[in-house]
């Protein structure tokens, strides 16, 4: 468990998510809810490309697969579901488990990779996405009559012939509509989202720079088309891989360090501070300041505890997601017709 996830979770929301681990629920801690809709990110580690991929047998997957196993039994079964996770996570097997229970108990299920530059957002995080909507009947009941049970029948051959399609089967363009169109997305420009207030607890460390040798360095300035993705480790002194540095002197000088890291000293590198990168994954982020409570101006917008530290603050949201990417999913894939 998260407890500074949770923190900030009670500051924003006024109460505090169960403790519980999902993988020791019951059938009567998931039916009480009586929820139509199940949001998922279980634990990406299962999956990444440069873990162990252990898959379903990562203990971190448990908490998924037990959920999976309990769907088919629970009183209430859902009308909507979406999940999200790391691309790779469509090769798993889990994913294989989540499609299947899903197509056989009479959903729908559409997959994407999608990243927020492909709505104009200036950040590149590509992640896997199901949304699946029970299809049949309406009302949501089992009817028992012949044209149900063929319906059923029909959607688990569809399902499995989907799953044999593997990676093929997920869609990768947006709009989803082929008729639509493929126009250029005009991409929101990221000096929109940087603060131009200096702020030198966000400088980066001469030593994390110098020490880095034979890598290249991703670093844009406020002109650049895109930044890369944020992940827990951003803004601390792992800079490869974790994020991109904004350069903020010497505009004119085009340089990645790579073999020569002491060339970055005085290009006035920094880290993007925590409201840059909520707003880069398009949070409704506030500042909040010590005494702050929530009105009803503010109750719809991310905050955080002031105890919680800039590192910290950046660890959540490189844990977290593009809130408009999931916006756009479920207004209109998930509760639209699009879906197929």
């Amino acid at each position: 468990m998260n407890e500074l996830a949770n923190t900030v979770y009670e500051h924003n929301f006024g109460y505090r998510p169960s403790n519980k681990s999902i993988d020791y629920l019951e059938l009567h801690d998931i039916d009480r809810h009586k929820a139509n809709c199940w949001l998922l990110s279980p634990p990406c580690q299962p999956y990444t490309r440069g873990g162990k991929y252990l898959d379903d047998q990562d203990n971190r997957a448990r908490g998924l697969i037990h959920l999976l196993q309990l769907l088919p039994r629970v009183k209430c079964t859902p009308d909507y579901v979406l999940l999200e996770n790391v691309m790779n996570f469509e090769n798993s097997r889990s994913r294989s488990l989540l499609v299947s229970t899903l197509g056989h108990l009479g959903f729908v299920v559409s997959e994407f990779l999608f990243s927020p530059t492909q709505i104009g957002i200036p950040n590149s995080r590509l992640r896997y996405f199901l949304v699946a909507r029970r299809q049949w009947p309406r009302p949501l009941c089992d009817d028992g009559s012949e044209e149900y049970l063929a319906w059923m029948a029909a959607n688990k051959q569809r399902t499995d012939d989907y799953l044999q399609r593997g990676r093929d089967a997920l869609i990768t363009q947006w709009p989803v509509d082929p008729t639509a169109g493929s126009s250029p997305v005009d991409i929101v420009p990221l000096a929109s989202y940087i603060d131009t207030a200096f702020d030198p607890s966000l400088v980066v460390p001469e030593v994390y720079i110098l020490k880095r040798k034979n890598l290249e360095f991703d670093i844009v300035r406020s002109t650049s088309p895109s930044t890369s993705t944020f992940t827990k480790s951003y803004g601390s002194k792992n800079l490869i891989g974790s994020g991109s540095l904004l350069q903020t002197k010497r505009l004119e000088i085009v340089e990645n360090g790579f073999n020569a890291p002491e060339r970055l000293l005085d290009l006035g590198l920094r880290f993007f501070s925590p409201k840059e990168v909520a707003l880069l994954h398009h949070f409704p982020y506030v500042e909040s300041k010590e005494g702050d409570h929530k009105t009803e101006t503010t109750k719809f917008t991310l905050s955080f505890p002031s105890a919680i530290t800039q590192k910290q603050r950046l660890q959540l949201l490189g844990n977290s997601l593009n809130v408009q990417v999931v916006a756009v999913l479920l207004k209109q894939v998930l509760f639209s017709d699009t879906i197929r």
